[in-house]
This record gives structure tokens, C-alpha cells and sequence, in this order.
């Protein structure tokens, strides 16, 4: 993330401080007048006239343009992929433990399942969203079940946010979860890492998690478990567009006992 990138943070901070800290306007005002001031604080963190109150030049190289989307909100997408990338790119020692919370960036150390991975990814990046997630939830660490069901149940309303209903809708720094049918305990949780490629009723993607093994294309060697970076592939409704069976590697078999739900978090920590 760039200087300007954190100036322009700063400012859409103070601006929804003044505008949303305030308990009766936020409760009362319905959702797309919410959406609609929204963009307006995006605008007004862009302007000419913000970049001068807070210092923030408005000039851009091509290296700085390759790496991020052009825009402030591509900049809140674009912090929660940053820090993924920085977690996978500094592993001294990763693997994968069911219940473990061994989650060390300075050290470079993982240790963790893939629910307590996301966890730590969103209290760090987005922290008012994992909060509505943990109170919701009434789980302090939201294992896949949690998420799932938090997921299931969010819509127009829903504060720090979005429901992802289509496949094709995702974006990187979305939140993709699904659950085996009739299971209890089985399910998977990830963070979307770039757009869908899509294929003959289906998308490959990339995704980000704390898995026993490698998807396609990994970044883990091997067999090694932990965290990594890797494709996978999903099957999709062809009426609806949402998915409805997953390949663990690009080509495998589908696995289709299951149920998915996808968001997306709208906050910056």
C-alpha cells in the first residue's frame, strides 16, 4: 500500500466518523441511502480538494499502477490481498493443525486451521467487519460453521458487509466458505485472490488458505501443508451462477456434498 493509499484511508476514516458514528442517523437511514453517501465519501476522499487538506498528491507511477486497481475503494479491496500476500511471502514455517492459533508475522510462523487463518487475516485488515462476524456469531474465533451461517443470513441491511450471490461477482479480497451436508464439523473457509476464470460451466480461481495440502499452481511445495496460495475450481448453476460443486486441484474430481456462501468485508481496519 502506498503513502497516498494510507492519506486517502485517513481521510475516508474521519469522514465516516463524522458521518456514521452518530447511532440514531446510521439505525434510521435505509441501505441505499447509506450506499449513496458512501460513494459520496469515496468521491470527496479522491477530490482535488482532499488530496490538498491532507496531503496527498494525486499523481501516480506505472509501477504503483500495475500493482493496484486505479481508485480508493479498489484500495480496501487491494489491503486485505496485500497483507495475504505478505503472510504467504515471509513463511519461515507453516502447517496446517485443526485448532491451531499459532499466527506469528513476525517470525514468519503458521501454525493454523483454515478458519483461524481468515480469522486473523480480517481482525487485522478489517476489523469492524470481523467484529459484526464474532457478534453475530457469538463465537470469539468463527470456525467454518459460523462463517457460513453469518454468510447465509446477510442482505441488503447488513452492516460491514455484502452478499456475493454469483460466482462471477467475485472479487479478490472476498470471502469464499462452504460446508459438507450433514456434517457438523466439514467445511473449508478461503480468501478470494483474483477474479474467476471462467470455463465450460465452471471458473477456476485462486484462493488463499491454511490447508493438509496444495491446490494447483501452489505456492506450498510439495505435499506441505499451511498456508499457501493456489487454483481451484468450481462448478456453477448454470440458471443461477452459483456454485455447486468444487475440484480441489484444477481437473480433479468434484466433490458436490456441499453448500457454499460468499461476502465480501466493506471496511478498513
Amino acid at each position: 500500500m502506498t503513502d497516498n493509499d494510507v492519506k486517502r484511508i485517513s481521510a475516508y476514516r474521519i469522514f465516516k466518523m463524522v458521518f456514521f458514528k452518530w447511532d440514531g442517523f446510521f439505525k434510521s437511514t435505509q441501505y441505499k441511502v447509506k450506499q449513496s453517501i458512501m460513494i459520496l465519501l469515496i468521491i470527496l476522499c479522491n477530490s482535488q480538494p482532499c488530496f490538498a487538506l491532507f496531503g496527498i498528491s494525486n499523481k501516480t507511477n506505472d509501477e504503483t499502477a500495475a500493482q493496484t486497481s486505479t481508485g480508493f475503494v479498489s484500495s480496501i479491496e487491494q489491503s486485505l490481498v496485500n497483507f495475504v500476500h505478505k503472510t504467504v511471502d515471509t513463511v519461515r514455517y507453516t502447517a496446517y493443525k485443526l485448532g491451531g492459533s499459532h499466527f506469528d508475522t513476525s517470525h514468519g510462523v503458521y501454525v493454523v486451521d483454515c478458519s483461524t487463518y481468515v480469522d486473523n487475516i480480517l481482525e487485522t485488515t478489517h476489523p469492524d467487519a470481523y467484529s459484526t462476524l464474532i457478534n453475530s456469531s457469538g463465537s470469539e474465533k468463527p470456525t467454518t460453521k459460523e462463517y457460513y451461517n453469518f454468510f447465509s443470513k446477510l442482505n441488503d441491511d447488513s452492516d460491514n458487509w455484502n452478499k456475493v450471490d454469483n460466482v462471477k461477482e467475485l472479487r479478490p479480497g472476498d470471502i469464499l466458505v462452504f460446508r459438507y451436508k450433514g456434517s457438523r464439523t466439514g467445511g473449508h473457509v478461503m480468501v478470494v485472490m483474483n477474479t474467476p476464470k471462467k470455463t465450460t460451466n465452471s471458473y477456476t480461481i485462486r484462493v488463499a488458505d491454511s490447508a493438509s495440502s496444495g491446490h494447483s499452481q501452489d505456492t506450498r511445495a510439495g505435499h506441505n501443508s499451511g498456508i499457501g496460495i493456489g487454483t481451484l475450481q468450481l462448478k456453477i448453476n448454470p440458471k443461477t451462477g452459483e456454485p455447486s460443486a468444487y475440484a480441489w486441484k484444477v481437473g480433479s474430481c468434484w466433490k458436490k456434498n456441499v453448500k457454499f456462501a460468499m461476502a465480501r468485508p466493506t471496511d478498513i481496519g
